[in-house]
């Protein structure tokens, strides 16, 4: 008799009960995508808040309750402007403990709309669990082994150019990518066992026990686990010309100056659209540059701001073609 390995994962872990947390400001041309993507991995709970831009994201929410009726899906829409920035993290931790049942043993992972949870060798979120269990002496996860699970947060440029806005389709999930991090040197984004007094860092790269950010450390079987499995998270930032000029819409401005110029001047005439040649040399197939340094040269020393820097990073490093990695959870 075959075993579908999904039923039995969710079998050996009927007593935690999986949640998945995004909050979500307009990209309506990757979220449906992720939505979608996190909803296959077999998550029983998802959290959306939806931050000043709800007409789309109301679509996706009605059109992931139809076509998955046994996911609890739940939305949250926040108007406050205010200080958002310093507030993410309240709004998160404050809705993970609105929702998740003290009663079961719990366990939450968030994400932005532009990250992709992938578990490696394993089909589901209740499968990797189980298999991490089952190799546990005595097959116990009730201490507190297994408390987080640092994933590699690996970045993706897509082969693809243009996407449409507002997307239904998942168009994310069948593309093709080129990956820019190793495991070995990325930063983590984690999936942790939410206790009552268990909080998120506002990016989700780590959980933090009590109210003083006391970090909780991964143990050596969950770090063990995660490479084996081959599990991380991948990240696609950078999706189109305009998107991207969107996203550095502050931070070009400063690019399109000419040196010397009053603050309050009008861009300066140049001869090509320096966002678009900016956004050819993050994406290109390999490096054009071998450093920051080198592309400042061309394109000013705007792009090595430090609210840059996570994105034009991508001009110097090196790529390494990963196929459709998106397209594993069905």
């Amino acid at each position: 008799m075959t075993v579908d390995p999904t039923r039995a994962g969710i079998r050996a872990t009927t007593n935690i009960c999986f949640t998945a947390l995004t909050m979500v400001r307009g990209e309506s041309d990757i979220v449906w995508s992720s939505l979608l993507h996190h909803a296959r991995l077999g998550f029983q709970r998802l959290i959306v808040i939806s931050y000043l831009e709800h007409d789309f994201l109301r679509e996706c929410i009605d059109k992931l309750r139809h076509d998955f009726p046994g996911l609890e899906v739940n939305l949250v829409e926040l108007e406050s402007r205010g200080h958002f920035g310093r507030r993410k993290a309240f709004y998160v931790n404050r809705a993970l403990s609105l929702f998740v049942d003290p009663k079961m043993e719990n366990f939450a992972y968030c994400f932005d709309a532009d990250e992709f949870l992938s578990l490696g060798a394993y089909p589901s979120i209740g499968a990797f669990l189980a298999a991490f269990v089952a190799e546990l002496p005595g097959k116990v996860i009730h201490g507190t082994t297994g408390e987080v699970f640092p994933l590699p947060w690996l970045n993706l440029i897509p082969k693809r150019r243009h996407y449409e806005e507002r997307d239904l389709s998942g168009q994310f999930l069948e593309g093709e990518y080129l990956c820019v991090d190793s495991r070995q040197h990325s930063r983590h984004k984690v999936l942790f066992r939410k206790r009552p007094g268990t909080r998120v860092h506002m990016a989700y790269h780590q959980a933090f026990a009590g109210e003083k950010d006391v970090p909780v450390l991964p143990d050596s079987e969950a770090v063990a686990f995660v490479e084996k499995s081959g599990a991380c998270v991948y990240h696609v930032p950078l999706r189109s010309p305009g998107q991207f000029r969107d996203r550095l819409e502050g931070p070009m401005r400063r690019v399109m100056i000419q040196p010397g110029s009053a603050p309050s001047s009008a861009p300066a005439e140049v001869p090509f659209d320096i966002a678009a040649e900016l956004y050819s040399a993050c994406t290109a197939s390999q490096p054009r540059f071998t450093s920051l340094a080198e592309a400042a040269d061309v394109f000013g020393e705007a792009i090595t701001d430090r609210k840059i820097r996570a994105i034009t990073r991508f001009i110097y490093r090196h790529r390494v073609d990963v196929g459709p990695v998106l397209g594993s959870a069905k």
